[in-house]
């Protein structure tokens, strides 16, 4: 399947997919057409990038999906690991979760504190 009709069927772009080629995501073999080469992906892309886009949108980033797309196209990605990566990935959502809170708490504290230097100037 080459790259466009990839990039439609799972709703990306076509450099989209040509970026998660190059990191290694998503894997592609070359077919000589005349004097070019174009990539052509197996069927299993378009499911592969759209789990990539579903796993970004949780949070994880591109160079943490890199092992985890690895384990998947080999079949590797058994329940048991699945649920170790969610539990991690979770774990640092709420960790960011509570320091933004605190950031949150000391900003409306130094804009009250603000507010009531203002009010008696």
């Amino acid at each position: 399947m080459r790259i466009g009709e990839v990039a439609h069927q799972a709703g990306v772009s076509r450099d989209t997919v040509r970026l998660y080629t190059r990191l290694g995501l998503v894997a592609c073999t070359s077919r000589p057409a005349g004097s070019r080469f174009y990539a052509d992906y197996d069927d299993s892309a378009v499911e592969l990038i759209k789990g990539i886009k579903v796993a970004q949108s949780i949070g994880f980033t591109l160079s943490e999906l890199g092992p985890i797309a690895a384990a998947y196209v080999a079949g590797s990605l058994d329940d048991g690991r699945q649920r170790q990566l969610l539990a991690a990935k979770l774990e640092q959502i709420e960790d960011k979760r509570r320091q933004l809170g605190q950031m949150s708490e000391f900003l409306r504290a130094k804009l009250e504190d603000l507010g009531v230097a203002r009010e008696r100037e």
